[in-house]
């Protein structure tokens, strides 16, 4: 009599670093249940970061935040629930109303997920969020998702991040290194000037610049590491910096290539974006130059990350 494996979805967050930040949870997921089938349910533009994990069966991507208007979306999110109908449970990492909505149209007889934004309803395994004197208390997202799937008797098998790198990316990598003639012989420092939600955590383009002409005086080669919608600060910076900066980044920029990029410096200098999980899963020093965030969500893995900001 053949035994049908356990399906379970885990619907992961729709940012670069909290991706990342749940690497530990799925680590603890497939450690806990080593026999099921573990679906990922991520936005098609982050799948990549996560290919070559050994705890992942399949990718169920989408892009609904790609669809148009409200109703867009809506149309969006239940066509993706009816690719998740079959599974025995569905594990909620984002906040989010409308991720529980997700899990609830699923039609799973089990749905795992904190009880936050009034969506307890739509959970059959609501878990308090932690709180104190009634209030959110900000929670590492390592620890916040690993928690998550505890509930599950999964065990706790650390809050540090894992990625992988990928065959095809290691070889893309090395032809882009010896095109722009990057050597063994040097350190090479990696600058990442992006970051999402607006300028609000960019570091100005004039003191990046400033910094990699320093680099380069003391001998270092120094990368530009950006996607293809930051090629207009990476030409600026370029710009102010002169001759001597390499860029490694731009249009072909893919997570798979960032990967094996970032797991071959030797330091990472970066705002407060999702570079700097990358570099952490592959233990690669990193300086972060941090501005408005609430830093009580992303205090874990530092062990080689110096975080820089002010508090204002």
């Amino acid at each position: 009599m053949t035994v049908e494996k356990e399906k379970i979805s885990i619907v992961l967050p729709n940012h670069l670093g909290d991706v990342v930040m749940a690497t530990p949870a799925l680590r603890a997921l497939r450690r806990g249940r080593p026999e099921a089938r573990i679906r990922a349910v991520v936005p098609r533009a982050l799948a990549s970061v996560l290919r070559g994990s050994p705890w992942i069966d399949e990718f169920v991507t989408h892009e609904i935040h790609a669809a148009g208007g409200v109703l867009g979306k809506l149309r969006a999110r239940l066509a993706l629930a009816r690719e998740l109908r079959g599974s025995d449970l569905v594990v909620v990492l984002p906040n989010s109303f409308a991720s529980a909505l997700l899990a609830f149209a699923s039609r799973a007889p089990r749905r795992l997920g904190y009880a936050r934004a009034g969506r307890g309803a739509l959970l059959t395994d609501a878990l308090p969020a932690p709180r104190s004197a009634g209030r959110f208390v900000p929670t590492a997202m390592e620890r916040y998702y690993l928690d998550l799937v505890r509930r599950l008797g999964c065990p706790d098998t650390g809050t540090h991040v894992e990625l992988f790198v990928e065959a095809a990316a290691e070889a893309e990598c090395e032809t882009r290194f010896q095109a722009a003639g990057i050597s063994k012989l040097a350190p090479l420092v990696c600058l990442a000037p992006g970051a999402g939600f607006g300028p609000s955590k960019l570091w100005p383009l004039s003191y990046v610049a400033e910094v990699a002409v320093g680099l380069r005086a003391d001998g270092a080669q120094v990368g530009l590491v950006h996607g293809p919608g930051e090629q207009a600060l990476a030409d600026r910076i370029c710009e102010l910096a002169g001759a001597g900066i390499v860029s490694l980044g731009g249009e072909g920029m893919s997570l798979s290539l960032l990967k094996s990029v970032l797991s071959r410096a030797q330091l990472l200098i970066c705002n407060d974006a999702g570079a700097r999980h990358v570099a952490a899963a592959f233990e690669v020093p990193t300086l972060v130059l941090m501005g408005p965030t609430a830093i009580g969500y992303t205090n874990l893995n530092l062990a080689r990350t110096k975080l820089l900001r002010e508090p204002v």
